[in-house]
Protein backbone atom coordinates (compact mmCIF):
# COMPACT_ATOMS: atom_id res chain seq x y z
CA UNK A 1 0.00 0.00 0.00
CA UNK A 2 2.88 2.35 1.14
CA UNK A 3 4.55 1.68 -2.28
CA UNK A 4 1.44 2.40 -4.41
CA UNK A 5 0.89 5.40 -2.22
CA UNK A 6 4.42 6.70 -3.05
CA UNK A 7 4.22 5.70 -6.56
CA UNK A 8 0.74 8.41 -6.92
CA UNK A 9 2.95 10.99 -5.43
CA UNK A 10 5.50 10.63 -7.95
CA UNK A 11 2.75 10.50 -10.55
CA UNK A 12 0.85 13.83 -9.50
CA UNK A 13 4.57 15.15 -9.17
CA UNK A 14 5.25 14.55 -12.66
CA UNK A 15 2.41 15.66 -13.65
CA UNK A 16 2.33 18.75 -11.87
CA UNK A 17 5.61 19.12 -13.23
CA UNK A 18 5.07 18.39 -16.94
CA UNK A 19 2.15 21.15 -16.82
CA UNK A 20 4.31 23.54 -14.92
CA UNK A 21 7.15 23.14 -18.04
CA UNK A 22 4.45 23.23 -20.84
CA UNK A 23 3.45 27.08 -19.20
CA UNK A 24 7.44 27.76 -18.97
CA UNK A 25 7.76 26.47 -22.31
CA UNK A 26 4.62 28.46 -23.94
CA UNK A 27 5.95 31.43 -21.66
CA UNK A 28 9.39 30.86 -23.07
CA UNK A 29 8.53 30.63 -26.86
CA UNK A 30 6.37 33.79 -26.31
CA UNK A 31 9.60 35.61 -24.81
CA UNK A 32 11.79 34.12 -27.77
CA UNK A 33 9.43 35.86 -29.64
CA UNK A 34 9.21 39.18 -27.85
CA UNK A 35 13.15 39.20 -27.64
CA UNK A 36 13.04 38.96 -31.52
CA UNK A 37 10.74 42.10 -31.80
CA UNK A 38 12.57 44.37 -28.97
CA UNK A 39 15.85 43.70 -30.82
CA UNK A 40 14.52 44.82 -33.77
CA UNK A 41 12.87 47.63 -32.07
CA UNK A 42 15.40 48.72 -30.37
CA UNK A 43 18.33 48.53 -33.20
CA UNK A 44 20.24 51.98 -32.93
CA UNK A 45 18.99 52.50 -36.73
CA UNK A 46 15.26 52.42 -35.66
CA UNK A 47 15.83 54.28 -32.75
CA UNK A 48 17.01 56.98 -34.89
CA UNK A 49 14.39 57.02 -37.10
CA UNK A 50 12.02 56.89 -34.51
CA UNK A 51 13.37 59.67 -33.02
CA UNK A 52 13.52 61.97 -36.21
CA UNK A 53 9.83 60.98 -36.87
CA UNK A 54 8.80 62.08 -33.61
CA UNK A 55 11.21 65.97 -33.99
CA UNK A 56 9.55 65.93 -37.66
CA UNK A 57 6.18 65.86 -36.18
CA UNK A 58 6.55 68.14 -33.62
CA UNK A 59 8.15 70.57 -36.10
CA UNK A 60 4.79 70.25 -38.30
CA UNK A 61 2.88 70.34 -35.21
CA UNK A 62 4.58 73.95 -34.10
CA UNK A 63 4.44 75.17 -37.39
CA UNK A 64 0.55 74.23 -37.98
CA UNK A 65 0.26 75.92 -34.78
CA UNK A 66 1.92 79.10 -35.05
CA UNK A 67 0.68 79.48 -38.72
CA UNK A 68 -2.89 79.07 -37.16
CA UNK A 69 -3.34 80.70 -33.94
CA UNK A 70 -2.31 84.31 -35.51
CA UNK A 71 -4.98 84.24 -38.08
CA UNK A 72 -9.10 84.72 -36.88
CA UNK A 73 -9.94 82.57 -39.76
CA UNK A 74 -8.64 79.47 -37.98
CA UNK A 75 -11.48 79.60 -35.56
CA UNK A 76 -13.96 80.90 -38.13
CA UNK A 77 -16.96 78.62 -39.29
CA UNK A 78 -15.79 79.63 -43.04
CA UNK A 79 -13.01 81.79 -44.60
CA UNK A 80 -14.49 84.50 -42.91
CA UNK A 81 -13.19 86.54 -39.92
CA UNK A 82 -17.00 87.48 -39.07
CA UNK A 83 -17.75 83.61 -39.65
CA UNK A 84 -16.41 82.96 -36.39
CA UNK A 85 -17.11 80.40 -34.34
CA UNK A 86 -18.72 82.59 -31.26
CA UNK A 87 -18.49 82.37 -27.47
CA UNK A 88 -22.32 83.23 -26.17
CA UNK A 89 -21.24 85.76 -24.20
CA UNK A 90 -24.44 87.96 -25.07
CA UNK A 91 -27.82 86.82 -25.18
CA UNK A 92 -29.58 87.62 -28.90
CA UNK A 93 -31.97 90.30 -27.53
CA UNK A 94 -28.72 92.34 -26.18
CA UNK A 95 -27.35 91.71 -29.31
CA UNK A 96 -30.23 92.50 -31.45
CA UNK A 97 -30.28 95.88 -29.42
CA UNK A 98 -26.90 96.77 -29.69
CA UNK A 99 -27.22 96.26 -33.72
CA UNK A 100 -30.03 98.51 -34.11
CA UNK A 101 -28.32 101.50 -31.83
CA UNK A 102 -24.12 100.78 -31.80
CA UNK A 103 -22.33 103.49 -34.96
CA UNK A 104 -19.63 102.07 -37.08
CA UNK A 105 -16.23 104.41 -36.08
CA UNK A 106 -12.84 103.74 -37.65
CA UNK A 107 -9.66 105.86 -36.83
CA UNK A 108 -5.73 105.38 -38.01
CA UNK A 109 -3.30 103.99 -35.21
CA UNK A 110 0.34 105.24 -34.67
CA UNK A 111 1.15 102.79 -37.32
CA UNK A 112 -1.02 104.54 -39.94
CA UNK A 113 -3.31 101.59 -40.20
CA UNK A 114 -7.59 101.96 -40.41
CA UNK A 115 -8.27 100.03 -37.47
CA UNK A 116 -12.30 99.77 -37.00
CA UNK A 117 -14.89 99.04 -34.04
CA UNK A 118 -18.36 99.80 -32.75
CA UNK A 119 -19.51 102.83 -30.67
CA UNK A 120 -22.52 103.80 -28.39
CA UNK A 121 -22.12 107.74 -27.88
CA UNK A 122 -25.55 109.09 -27.12
CA UNK A 123 -24.56 109.76 -23.60
CA UNK A 124 -23.33 112.99 -25.06
CA UNK A 125 -22.88 115.20 -21.69
CA UNK A 126 -21.22 112.62 -19.64
CA UNK A 127 -17.59 112.67 -19.72
CA UNK A 128 -17.08 108.56 -18.96
CA UNK A 129 -16.20 106.44 -21.18
CA UNK A 130 -15.03 102.40 -21.27
CA UNK A 131 -13.10 100.76 -24.22
CA UNK A 132 -14.25 97.00 -24.46
CA UNK A 133 -12.13 94.33 -25.55
CA UNK A 134 -13.60 91.10 -26.68
CA UNK A 135 -12.38 87.62 -26.32
CA UNK A 136 -10.66 85.55 -28.84
CA UNK A 137 -13.92 83.31 -30.24
CA UNK A 138 -16.34 86.78 -30.26
CA UNK A 139 -16.66 90.08 -32.05
CA UNK A 140 -17.47 93.27 -31.11
CA UNK A 141 -21.38 92.34 -31.07
CA UNK A 142 -21.13 89.60 -28.72
CA UNK A 143 -19.95 92.08 -26.16
CA UNK A 144 -23.74 93.32 -26.09
CA UNK A 145 -24.81 92.62 -22.92
CA UNK A 146 -21.76 93.87 -20.85
CA UNK A 147 -21.97 97.48 -23.58
CA UNK A 148 -25.83 97.20 -22.06
CA UNK A 149 -25.00 97.26 -18.79
CA UNK A 150 -22.17 100.41 -18.80
CA UNK A 151 -24.33 102.38 -21.11
CA UNK A 152 -27.66 102.28 -18.66
CA UNK A 153 -24.54 103.85 -16.29
CA UNK A 154 -24.13 106.71 -18.30
CA UNK A 155 -20.79 106.09 -20.49
CA UNK A 156 -19.79 106.47 -23.56
CA UNK A 157 -19.24 103.14 -24.96
CA UNK A 158 -16.21 101.78 -27.26
CA UNK A 159 -15.59 98.63 -28.67
CA UNK A 160 -12.77 98.13 -30.91
CA UNK A 161 -12.34 95.10 -33.32
CA UNK A 162 -9.52 93.19 -32.20
CA UNK A 163 -6.80 92.91 -35.55
CA UNK A 164 -8.25 90.74 -38.10
CA UNK A 165 -11.79 90.56 -36.76
CA UNK A 166 -13.31 93.93 -38.30
CA UNK A 167 -12.88 95.96 -41.29
CA UNK A 168 -9.47 97.04 -40.01
CA UNK A 169 -6.50 96.55 -42.54
CA UNK A 170 -4.72 93.79 -39.99
CA UNK A 171 -5.29 89.47 -41.28
CA UNK A 172 -3.33 88.54 -37.94
CA UNK A 173 -3.31 89.00 -33.99
CA UNK A 174 -0.68 88.91 -31.68
CA UNK A 175 -2.91 88.06 -27.84
CA UNK A 176 -2.82 91.54 -26.98
CA UNK A 177 1.22 92.05 -27.51
CA UNK A 178 0.80 94.65 -30.55
CA UNK A 179 -3.00 95.10 -29.93
CA UNK A 180 -2.32 97.19 -26.33
CA UNK A 181 -1.19 99.90 -28.78
CA UNK A 182 -4.33 100.45 -30.57
CA UNK A 183 -5.66 100.80 -27.20
CA UNK A 184 -3.27 103.10 -26.36
CA UNK A 185 -4.72 104.71 -29.87
CA UNK A 186 -8.04 104.70 -29.07
CA UNK A 187 -7.34 106.08 -25.81
CA UNK A 188 -5.76 109.18 -26.68
CA UNK A 189 -8.49 109.50 -29.67
CA UNK A 190 -10.94 110.22 -27.00
CA UNK A 191 -8.50 112.31 -24.89
CA UNK A 192 -8.25 114.69 -27.98
CA UNK A 193 -11.68 115.11 -28.30
CA UNK A 194 -12.06 115.26 -24.96
CA UNK A 195 -9.89 116.16 -22.24
CA UNK A 196 -12.05 115.88 -19.26
CA UNK A 197 -12.84 112.47 -20.51
CA UNK A 198 -12.67 109.49 -17.69
CA UNK A 199 -12.06 106.43 -19.27
CA UNK A 200 -12.04 102.43 -17.96
CA UNK A 201 -10.26 99.91 -19.95
CA UNK A 202 -12.25 96.36 -19.95
CA UNK A 203 -11.50 93.14 -21.35
CA UNK A 204 -13.09 89.51 -21.43
CA UNK A 205 -11.09 86.39 -22.29
CA UNK A 206 -8.12 87.66 -25.01
CA UNK A 207 -9.60 91.16 -24.50
CA UNK A 208 -8.91 90.99 -20.70
CA UNK A 209 -4.97 90.01 -21.30
CA UNK A 210 -5.20 92.74 -23.73
CA UNK A 211 -6.02 95.70 -21.64
CA UNK A 212 -3.57 93.99 -18.89
CA UNK A 213 -0.42 94.31 -21.46
CA UNK A 214 -1.69 98.21 -22.05
CA UNK A 215 -1.52 98.98 -18.70
CA UNK A 216 2.41 98.70 -18.68
CA UNK A 217 2.34 101.90 -20.98
CA UNK A 218 2.45 105.37 -20.93
CA UNK A 219 -1.26 105.86 -20.57
CA UNK A 220 -2.55 109.13 -19.51
CA UNK A 221 -4.07 110.20 -16.38
CA UNK A 222 -7.33 110.23 -18.33
CA UNK A 223 -7.48 106.32 -18.14
CA UNK A 224 -8.91 105.69 -14.14
CA UNK A 225 -9.20 101.73 -13.72
CA UNK A 226 -8.94 98.48 -15.62
CA UNK A 227 -11.10 95.50 -15.44
CA UNK A 228 -9.89 92.14 -17.00
CA UNK A 229 -12.49 89.03 -16.94
CA UNK A 230 -11.14 85.58 -17.52
CA UNK A 231 -7.54 86.62 -18.59
CA UNK A 232 -4.51 84.43 -19.31
CA UNK A 233 -1.31 85.45 -17.50
CA UNK A 234 0.97 84.61 -20.71
CA UNK A 235 0.42 83.07 -24.05
CA UNK A 236 2.70 80.07 -23.89
CA UNK A 237 0.98 79.30 -21.00
CA UNK A 238 -2.48 79.37 -22.71
CA UNK A 239 -1.10 76.71 -25.81
CA UNK A 240 1.03 74.67 -23.16
CA UNK A 241 -2.46 74.43 -21.56
CA UNK A 242 -4.65 73.74 -24.17
CA UNK A 243 -2.61 72.15 -27.04
CA UNK A 244 -3.28 68.33 -26.03
CA UNK A 245 -7.00 69.14 -27.33
CA UNK A 246 -6.06 69.78 -30.21
CA UNK A 247 -2.89 67.96 -31.75
CA UNK A 248 -1.73 64.68 -30.13
CA UNK A 249 1.70 65.57 -29.13
CA UNK A 250 3.30 67.24 -25.88
CA UNK A 251 3.60 70.77 -25.23
CA UNK A 252 7.28 70.88 -25.45
CA UNK A 253 8.56 71.60 -27.95
CA UNK A 254 6.33 72.00 -30.19
CA UNK A 255 4.74 75.11 -28.51
CA UNK A 256 8.58 76.26 -28.37
CA UNK A 257 8.77 75.43 -32.07
CA UNK A 258 5.26 77.96 -32.70
CA UNK A 259 6.89 80.17 -30.48
CA UNK A 260 10.08 80.62 -32.66
CA UNK A 261 7.71 80.50 -35.98
CA UNK A 262 5.44 83.17 -35.06
CA UNK A 263 8.92 85.48 -33.60
CA UNK A 264 10.18 84.77 -37.72
CA UNK A 265 7.28 85.53 -39.75
CA UNK A 266 4.99 87.97 -37.29
CA UNK A 267 8.14 89.47 -35.10
CA UNK A 268 6.60 88.44 -31.49
CA UNK A 269 6.94 85.35 -29.52
CA UNK A 270 4.81 83.67 -27.03
CA UNK A 271 6.89 84.88 -24.34
CA UNK A 272 6.75 88.18 -25.36
CA UNK A 273 3.33 88.26 -24.67
CA UNK A 274 3.73 88.02 -20.47
CA UNK A 275 0.98 89.65 -19.26
CA UNK A 276 2.15 89.22 -15.72
CA UNK A 277 5.15 91.45 -16.66
CA UNK A 278 2.93 94.10 -17.98
CA UNK A 279 0.96 94.25 -14.65
CA UNK A 280 3.95 94.90 -12.29
CA UNK A 281 4.46 97.85 -14.79
CA UNK A 282 0.43 99.30 -14.42
CA UNK A 283 -0.19 102.72 -13.02
CA UNK A 284 -3.82 102.15 -12.06
CA UNK A 285 -5.98 99.89 -9.74
CA UNK A 286 -6.96 96.51 -11.31
CA UNK A 287 -9.99 94.17 -11.09
CA UNK A 288 -9.03 91.06 -12.15
CA UNK A 289 -12.56 88.70 -12.73
CA UNK A 290 -11.98 85.30 -13.15
CA UNK A 291 -14.52 81.62 -12.82
CA UNK A 292 -12.81 78.84 -10.39
CA UNK A 293 -14.22 76.30 -13.44
CA UNK A 294 -12.45 77.58 -15.85
CA UNK A 295 -11.00 74.97 -17.89
CA UNK A 296 -9.32 76.87 -20.96
CA UNK A 297 -7.21 79.42 -18.08
CA UNK A 298 -6.66 77.92 -14.98
CA UNK A 299 -7.83 80.11 -11.89
CA UNK A 300 -3.95 79.94 -10.76
CA UNK A 301 -3.32 82.15 -13.72
CA UNK A 302 -5.90 84.77 -12.05
CA UNK A 303 -4.21 84.55 -8.84
CA UNK A 304 -0.60 85.49 -10.48
CA UNK A 305 -1.70 88.37 -12.11
CA UNK A 306 -3.52 89.55 -9.01
CA UNK A 307 -0.57 89.03 -7.28
CA UNK A 308 1.39 91.43 -9.51
CA UNK A 309 -0.73 94.29 -9.13
CA UNK A 310 1.02 97.19 -7.91
CA UNK A 311 -1.58 99.69 -6.96
CA UNK A 312 -3.23 100.47 -4.14
CA UNK A 313 -7.60 99.57 -4.96
CA UNK A 314 -6.63 96.72 -6.90
CA UNK A 315 -8.94 93.73 -6.26
CA UNK A 316 -9.58 89.81 -6.91
CA UNK A 317 -13.10 88.86 -7.93
CA UNK A 318 -13.61 85.07 -8.41
CA UNK A 319 -17.08 83.68 -9.40
CA UNK A 320 -17.43 80.01 -7.76
CA UNK A 321 -18.88 77.61 -10.36
CA UNK A 322 -18.28 80.03 -13.23
CA UNK A 323 -16.37 78.08 -16.75
CA UNK A 324 -13.96 80.16 -18.90
CA UNK A 325 -15.82 84.14 -19.94
CA UNK A 326 -19.13 82.92 -18.49
CA UNK A 327 -18.46 84.74 -15.00
CA UNK A 328 -21.76 87.67 -15.96
CA UNK A 329 -24.03 84.72 -17.03
CA UNK A 330 -23.54 82.62 -14.16
CA UNK A 331 -23.72 84.86 -11.08
CA UNK A 332 -25.26 88.27 -12.82
CA UNK A 333 -25.41 90.03 -9.45
CA UNK A 334 -22.72 89.30 -7.63
CA UNK A 335 -20.24 90.13 -11.10
CA UNK A 336 -21.99 93.54 -11.92
CA UNK A 337 -21.97 94.33 -8.01
CA UNK A 338 -18.22 93.39 -7.89
CA UNK A 339 -17.71 95.58 -10.99
CA UNK A 340 -19.60 98.79 -9.98
CA UNK A 341 -18.45 99.07 -6.60
CA UNK A 342 -14.91 99.30 -8.53
CA UNK A 343 -15.93 101.51 -10.93
CA UNK A 344 -17.18 103.85 -8.39
CA UNK A 345 -14.64 103.50 -6.08
CA UNK A 346 -11.98 104.82 -9.09
CA UNK A 347 -14.85 107.05 -10.73
CA UNK A 348 -13.98 110.16 -8.50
Amino acid sequence: MEENKDLQNVQETEESYDEEYEEYYEESKVKTVLKKIFSVVFNKKVIAVILVLVVVSQVITGVVLGSAVVKPDSFAESSKAENIIRFPLSEPAYVKWLEGKAEKVMMKNSDGKNLSGITLSDNATSHSYIIMCHPLTSGALDMASYAYHFYDLGFNVIIPDSRGYGDDEYSKISFGYFEKHDILDWVNAIVKKDDKAKIFLFGVGMGGSTVLMASELNLPDNVKAIISDSAYSDVKALFKENIKDFYPVPSFPAVEIASLYVKATEGWSFGDADVVESVKKSQVPVLIIHGAEDTIVPVDQSNDLYEACPVKGSDHLLIRGAMHAQTQNFKSEKYWQGVDEFILKNLG
